[in-house]
C-alpha cells in the first residue's frame, strides 16, 4: 500500500510542474488573448462578462471604471476550475485605434 501511495506521488510530481508550465504557456499565448481580448470587450459593452476558452479556462471579466471615450479598466480573472490562475487589470477601448 505505501509503495503504491509513493508511486502515485511521485507521479504527480512529475506531472503538476508540466501542468503548470503548460497552463502559462497557453495563457501567454496568442490565441488566449484573443479571447481575453473579446470577453474584456464585452465587459465594456455590458459591464461584465465571462466565458470558457479553448483549454477550458473560465475568464470572468467586470468593468472597474470608465475612462474617456469608448475606453475602460477592466479587470480580468482567469479560473481553471475553481482555483484562480491570473488575476490582472487592463485597460481597453470598445474601438482600437491601430
Amino acid at each position: 500500500m505505501i509503495r503504491a501511495v509513493t508511486i502515485v506521488c511521485i507521479a504527480l510530481a512529475a506531472v503538476l510542474p508540466w501542468r503548470v508550465a503548460h497552463a502559462e504557456d497557453w495563457l501567454d499565448s496568442p490565441e488566449a488573448k484573443q479571447f481575453r481580448d473579446r470577453v474584456v470587450l464585452l465587459a465594456l459593452i455590458y459591464g461584465e462578462s465571462s466565458g470558457i476558452d479553448p483549454q477550458g479556462y473560465m475568464v470572468r471579466t467586470k468593468e472597474l471604471r470608465r475612462l474617456d471615450g469608448d475606453c475602460g479598466e477592466v479587470e480580468v480573472l482567469t479560473l481553471q476550475g475553481e482555483k484562480e490562475v491570473r488575476r490582472e487589470t487592463v485597460k481597453a477601448c470598445k474601438h482600437p485605434t491601430h
